[in-house]
This record gives C-alpha cells, structure tokens and sequence, in this order.
C-alpha cells in the first residue's frame, strides 16, 4: 500500500499542463505518459537529455524581457520550446527535474562508476576528475587531466564553469541553454563536493 501511495504521489508530482503561444497556443504537457508537445510524444523513459535557461532581451538598452527556453529529447530527436511566462516555466522545470532529472542524474553517475568517460562540450568528465583544454594564443590548446581536488565550479553568463583552481586560463564553460544535462551535471559536481574528503562524484551516493 505504501508502494502504491508512494508512486501515485509521484504521478501526481510531475503531471502538469499548459498552453503555449500568444495566439494560436499549443499545449505542452507532462505525466507518467510521456511529455507531449505539438503532437509529438516522449516517453519518460526514453529521455536522455535535457537543457533549459533564460535570456534577457533589450532592445537599445531597454529591457523588453526574457524568453526562457526549453529542451528534452531522446537518442532521435528533441523537442525545444520558448516560453515567456517565467511562472509556467518554472512549473514544468520542477515537474521535468522529478520526472525525468533524478532518473538521468542517477544514470549519469553509475555510468561514471562504471569507468566510463562522459563528454559535456569541451571537457571528458570520469568519477575521479576531468579532462580540459589549457587555451593558448600560440600553439595548439593543452589537454589537462586534474582531479576533483584540483577544481572549482562556478556560474558565469548563463554558463556552468569548471576550472583549474591554479590556472585561470584552463577552464570549460558549459552553456545551460545550450548544453545538454548541464544542470544535471552541474547538480552532480555540488552534491558530491558537499561531501568532506570527497575524490569521486559517486561518492555523494555513500
């Protein structure tokens, strides 16, 4: 019984619906089922990828708003959408991260476990670290393999930044609008940080 209260909880949790547009709207909506956008559906579990963000707009100086963006796809397609009511924004993030973020989350990092290597743009994350290119005006760029010890992270211009915590010019910057499963990853690397003596991302798991 438990079991079953749990899992209709859950149901309840992530199902959300919302129309989009100014003018001819289209529903964009979220539950067990899949998520469903202009007649396209995705089942929950066959999403592997995620992104979403918002951008400020001005026109001569004058904010005129933001478009708040969002992405999820599976090994075939994705599915993107702009938004320009933070709060249904907002609404469907929560019910995407529950829905489908935790899943990928936990995924991500037994992968990591397992000894594989993922890629995030320009960086090959592993359990134990990461690989990142030294940027050099002459020359080719230099590959640098740190550990978790030797980095810090931060968010800069709509982007999720790892860096070498002795060389400022060794870093990689994760875009959040762009990049798929950057807050994802991004929410990997600071749970797992939070731990003390923490040498891999798995460890947070223990």
């Amino acid at each position: 019984k438990q079991l079953t209260a749990r899992k209709e909880e859950w149901e309840r949790e992530i199902s959300y619906s919302a129309n989009i547009g100014l003018v001819f709207k289209e529903n964009l909506s979220i539950s067990p089922d899949g998520i469903s956008w202009k007649g396209q559906r995705y089942a929950l579990g066959d999403i592997t990828r995620v992104r979403w963000g918002g951008i400020s707009r001005s026109v001569n100086g004058i904010p005129t708003g933001t478009t708040y963006t969002i992405a999820f796809g599976n090994a075939r397609s994705e599915a993107v959408l702009d938004v320009r009511k933070k709060d249904i924004f907002a609404a469907f993030i929560e019910k995407l991260w529950r829905a489908v973020g935790v899943r990928i989350l936990g995924e991500m990092i037994e992968s990591l476990k397992g000894g594989d290597a993922l890629s995030f743009g320009g960086a090959r994350i592993r359990d134990d670290g990461i690989t990142i290119e030294k940027r050099r005006f002459f020359g080719a760029n230099e590959e640098l393999r740190l550990s978790w010890a030797q980095v810090h992270i931060w968010s800069a211009n709509g982007s999720f930044h790892i860096g070498a915590k002795d060389d400022k010019k060794a870093f990689v910057a994760l875009s959040y609008v762009n990049d798929a499963n950057t807050h994802i990853l991004e929410q990997a690397i600071r749970m797992a940080f939070k731990k003390p003596g923490m040498r891999r991302l798995s460890d947070f798991l223990q």
